[in-house]
């Protein structure tokens, strides 16, 4: 995949094209036309290599500057991808719940310091283990989705309760708030305690608290699979296309159960530089890197580009057949969101990370 890379910035030099690009109907984007021909350019260098399928958004100082879609959305019948495809975020669901529980402690629900004991007094070693150490995978749980059972009932309709019983019984691997290391079942728990505080579904929670009021109308939790009849289908293999395995959406849940498409992830992005939602001081906490540079919900450190640090605000996904990335490189007001309908090969970030390096070095080149 470097190797490739590699050829598509070269071929940059090189190519000339005149396709039309689909921006959103704001206006934004003139005077961009080079940055969007090269752009485009090395996307279809790696759609041609099989090895990108999806969409893309790149925006700079609140302005869209490059938005398409790549490949199919369902090779079966052959429908492409565009930038209103509604996809799976993954993990990028994270964020989204670690809001949740920001939104609650400013409103006086909770607070980042309770114990997991304080809202499921049932919990082994729930006194040890507060909302600071979830939010930030600081908490040693044993992650869920390592334990062999659920993977003989991946295809079944799961409550957060029934979620619970794969992981409260396991020992800590490690002390809590002694060092990162990532478990999505730190998110089930917040999940569970943010129902719990709110007496709303995470579903609805988020509904009312954050997509309604930001207009992401094509976002949602959706555990019985009734709001996106059109997504995207998700892929193993494109070269011949290889539908992935299912897994019901209720299994990810408040881990990475969410789905979205980039111009709504835009929204929620611009939305993160303002107090629309939460307070800078709120802001300011969440983006506070801890262990391994993770936030609340975020990964907080500098991306190299062209040999220059820049503060990198991002998270990935990886999920059956789909895999993310948003990357906002916030005193550069740049932002790349990256939506792909095929299984990683590596099924980490760095598998993008590249490509949101590349992208950069591209719009920086053109400043």
């Amino acid at each position: 995949m470097k190797r490739l890379l590699k050829r598509a910035c070269v071929s940059l030099l090189v190519i000339a094209c005149s396709t039309t690009f689909s921006l959103a109907k704001d206006g934004h984007g003139h005077g961009y036309g080079l940055v969007k021909q090269q752009l485009h350019a090395y996307f279809s260098q790696l759609e041609e290599a099989k090895t990108f399928t999806g969409t893309v958004l790149v925006a700079q100082k609140r302005k869209i500057i490059f938005t398409k879609g790549y490949g199919m959305a369902n090779y079966e019948e052959g429908i492409p991808n565009k930038p209103k495809t509604v996809q799976s975020i993954a993990s990028l669901t994270k964020a989204f719940a670690s809001m949740s529980i920001m939104m609650l402690e400013e409103r006086g629900f909770l607070s980042v310091d309770d114990t997991i004991a304080d809202y499921i007094p049932e919990f082994p070693n729930g006194d040890q283990v507060t909302l600071h150490h979830l939010l930030s995978q600081s908490s040693g749980l044993f992650d869920y989705l390592y334990n062999p059972e659920i993977w003989m009932n991946i295809d079944q309709f799961h409550t957060p309760e029934d979620l619970l019983q794969y992981y409260m019984y396991e020992p800590l691997q490690f002390e809590p708030g002694s060092r990162h290391e990532y478990s999505n079942s730190n998110y089930i728990t917040l999940g569970i305690i943010l129902e719990g505080v709110s007496g709303m579904t995470f579903r609805d929670f988020i509904k009312v608290n954050i997509l309604n009021p930001l207009k992401m109308r094509h976002t949602s939790y959706d555990p019985y699979e009734t709001d996106f009849p059109d997504k995207a289908t998700g892929y193993d293999l494109i070269d011949p296309p290889l539908v992935t395995m299912y897994c019901h959406p209720s299994i990810p849940y408040t881990a990475g159960a969410m789905y979205s498409n980039v111009l709504d992830l835009y929204r929620w992005d611009q939305a993160l530089y303002t107090e629309e939602l939460v307070s800078q001081a709120t802001l300011q906490k969440m983006f506070t890197p801890g262990h391994g540079d993770y936030g609340y919900g975020w990964y907080i450190n500098d991306l190299e580009v062209d040999g220059e640090p820049h503060k990198h605000i991002w998270h990935w996904g990886s999920y059956f057949g789909f895999h993310g990335f948003i990357s906002r490189m916030v005193d550069d007001k740049l932002t790349v969101i990256l939506l792909l309908n095929i299984s990683p090969t590596l099924g980490t970030s760095d598998e993008l990370k590249p490509i949101v390096r590349d992208v950069a070095g591209i719009v920086f080149a053109n400043d």
